[in-house]
């Protein structure tokens, strides 16, 4: 019994590192990794406000990560006074997030399409 706990757990931590490997993986745009962590519970939505929550925390008016496994598209902006305009695809795709949050300079957008 020993040796299957032992096994189950080997396992759960080797599965742990390669998710946290994924999920700091170089920003496509600078080539950093901007140190965030992907969200297993809640999906794109979660991930979405997740990003929102860093761009605000750090005001930085631009893309903290990485690509998002499974989101063709991802647009992100900031207004000082309102909901901003994001970037958008050019081609016919499902919007599968949409998290807005305030910072203390402004309001802060994500949006992920598919």
């Amino acid at each position: 019994m020993r040796l299957v706990k032992s096994i189950v757990l080997g396992l759960a931590a080797v599965t742990g590192l390669a998710a946290s490997a994924a999920a700091q993986a170089p920003c496509p745009q600078c080539g950093r990794i901007h140190g965030y962590s992907q969200s297993s519970v809640g999906g794109f939505q979660a991930q979405a406000e997740a990003e929102a929550r860093v761009m605000a925390s750090r005001r930085y008016k631009g893309h903290t990560q990485g690509t998002v496994s499974g989101v063709s598209f991802c647009g992100v902006g900031w207004s000082s006074h309102s909901t901003p305009s994001t970037c958008t695809p050019s081609g016919n795709m499902t919007l599968v997030a949409d998290a807005t949050v305030r910072g203390s300079d402004g309001f802060y957008r994500v949006r992920y399409w598919r």
